[in-house]
């Protein structure tokens, strides 16, 4: 039996076509969870475990493998046809922020330690460890503050702040940030990157930073007892100031201009849809009133010898690539940097781009027909399946789609 089903398998092309593909998607179905993948990791440990003379066994047949020079010249093919200039560019954008972590992570124990921060003390630790993603002062200071020394001493000294001791007061302060004095202007900003880039790189007297995880809950479906026990929008309530539902009050909101910072892409513009949703459904004096705005980041940073210009869309950036080799034609060659997200900024380049009031440029949340607001809302984050069908089946053509 088990021989006519191989026979019939090796024979029969179609057959074998199908069942390879039914099994690659069951495979796949199988390991997207992620309790399978523990189980095989913990199976896959316990055997090197009860079998460590396997490992050099494996170890004996990769080195007699890799002594073939027709095996070892095809890896480098491969490896020299991975190295485009987006792979060296996504590259680098990670050392830099392994660098900048542990440069700042260093020298803030540091400061912990001697009371200051001390370049000596960093050097010396720098060549006992002779880790090369710890890299000079220096360095640090002129990549990611632009040569600014007090800001690059200002980020250490802000680095992860650990509280010292809680105090009951007697009678309420009117701030979010206490280290932010006469604060009017707070950004809600989606990721760990952006919100440590956009707290190192704000002005401290007039902004300040609530961080975000993530998508939160979609309130268009959610009762009101679930959204203050949602962490992150309780955080967003307590931080305005204004309550919520019966205790809402628009004369308590202790910043009159709340800035929406998220990705400009697909899931930056999801995040930003579900806060809408949340101000439109239960802040809604907070629109009324001309309070909230959403940060418009540039799309593309454009490296032309020693300037930095910044595009916002891709008609401005084929009017500042016209215009820069219109002004220099012998210029050979121009850095063209597309952002995916905030986070791949640095704290100097995020305050010259998305957070500067001089550049900055901010969308003011308006809605002139709220009852065509309101049925958007409802349609695409509501209950009713058919209407947002009918929607994305009429516009799909037309979607502007982040692949």
């Amino acid at each position: 039996m088990v021989q006519k089903f191989l026979n019939f398998y090796r024979t029969n092309e179609k057959y074998r076509k199908e069942n390879n593909k039914r099994l690659n998607k069951e495979q796949i179905k199988y390991w997207s969870k992620q309790e399978n993948r523990e189980k095989q990791s913990q199976k896959v440990r316990e055997f090197f475990a009860k079998h460590p003379e396997y490992r050099q066994t494996l170890h004996n047949l990769a080195v007699k493998q890799w002594a073939n020079p027709k095996l070892r010249e095809w890896r480098s093919k491969k490896t020299s046809g991975q190295w485009t200039p987006e792979f060296r560019e996504k590259r680098q954008q990670s050392y830099n922020q392994t660098y900048l972590k542990k440069a700042l992570l260093t020298l803030r124990k540091i400061l912990d330690e001697y009371g200051k921060i001390d370049i000596a003390q960093y050097n010396q630790l720098r060549t006992r460890v002779k880790d090369k993603s710890l890299i000079r002062f220096e360095t640090i200071r002129n990549r990611f503050f632009n040569g600014d020394e007090e800001k690059f001493k200002e980020a250490i000294t802000n680095y992860n702040h650990k509280i010292k001791k809680i105090i009951k007061l007697k009678k309420r302060i009117d701030v979010y940030d206490l280290e932010v004095e006469n604060t009017h202007n707070f950004a809600l900003a989606s990721g760990i990157f952006v919100h440590n880039s956009a707290k190192q790189g704000r002005n401290r007297k007039f902004q300040a930073i609530l961080p975000l995880g993530g998508k939160i809950l979609n309130t268009e479906r959610a009762h009101l007892d679930k959204i203050i026990n949602f962490e992150e929008l309780k955080d967003l309530i307590i931080a305005l100031g204004m309550g919520i539902g019966e205790t809402l009050n628009l004369n308590k909101i202790r910043y009159h201009r709340v800035i929406i910072m998220t990705d400009a892409d697909v899931d930056g513009e999801h995040i930003t849809t579900l806060l809408l949703t949340f101000f439109y459904r239960h802040l809604k004096p907070i629109i009324e009133q001309g309070f909230l705005y959403i940060a418009l980041p540039p799309l593309y940073k454009i490296q032309a010898a020693k300037d930095s210009l910044y595009a916002y869309d891709d008609e401005e950036k084929e009017k500042i690539l016209a215009g820069i080799r219109q002004k220099n034609q012998k210029l050979k060659q121009i850095n063209i940097q597309r952002y995916k997200g905030l986070g791949e900024m640095n704290p100097q380049q995020l305050w010259e781009t998305t957070m500067n009031p001089e550049n900055r440029i901010l969308k003011k949340v308006t809605f002139e027909d709220a009852q065509k607001a309101d049925e958007i809302f409802t349609m695409l984050m509501g209950n009713e399946v058919l209407p947002r069908k009918r929607f994305i089946q009429m516009y799909a053509k037309t979607a502007n789609l982040d692949v």
